[in-house]
């Protein structure tokens, strides 16, 4: 009788062992689990904050790139002329525009070179480009060299540059648009104006003194 009580005790203190060892196997499982969450959970966080990181990267990225598309084509900004600066902004957003549009130079065509039309619009493309740098390149100079009351010898400089394009262009028959000259013009004048200014205050400080 105690033989048998003492095998059975026996079989279940067996069973209580195998019993404790396999909860011991689940909160080994479930201490694995929660580590694998917790780091999925700062994997998580640190793509998250990657992410925002490089968002923050392109946004201050982008002015720098834009900037790079007005002085591949030869205009640079100034920030001199403070009475005038948000018109000069507007002015040069809407060149920017024409710009990358390609709308700052009108003209070119259909133009097939060596039986090829795909080599003849690379052409048409490439002497737009530099047709527009130089006459971005002459605008800068007028702007550069303008003194207050030299308006209309600048606006003549800029028109002349202009006329020249159109008749060194040969066959593409290229233009620098009326838009994007009258912009060009504006921001001549806006200068002129600010230069101007810049002058009567000198005089009028002079006379107080």
């Amino acid at each position: 009788m105690l033989g048998r009580k003492d095998r059975r005790i026996a079989e279940l203190e067996r069973a209580v062992e195998g019993l404790q060892e396999l909860l011991a196997r689940i909160g080994d499982a479930r201490s694995a689990q929660t580590v694998a969450l917790e780091e999925v959970d700062r994997a998580g966080a640190e793509l998250v904050a990657l992410r925002h990181r490089i968002d923050k990267a392109r946004a201050e990225l982008r002015p720098l790139k834009e900037e790079l598309i007005l002085q591949r084509a030869g205009v640079f900004r100034t920030d001199a002329v403070a009475d005038h600066q948000a018109q000069l902004d507007l002015i040069h957003d809407e060149m920017k525009t024409l710009i990358k549009t390609g709308a700052a130079i009108e003209g070119g065509g259909q133009v097939t070179y060596n039986g090829s039309d795909a080599t003849g619009r690379r052409l048409v493309e490439d002497w737009s480009a530099l047709m527009l740098r130089s006459y971005n390149c002459e605008a800068e100079n007028c702007l550069r060299m303008l003194r207050a009351g030299g308006l209309d010898a600048a606006r003549r400089r800029l028109d002349r540059s202009a006329s020249a394009i159109e008749r060194l262009s040969g066959t593409f028959a290229l233009r620098i648009s009326p838009r994007y000259q009258a912009l060009r013009t504006y921001e001549l004048e806006l200068t002129a104006d600010h230069l101007q200014r810049r002058a009567e205050s000198r005089r009028t400080r002079r006379i107080a003194s």
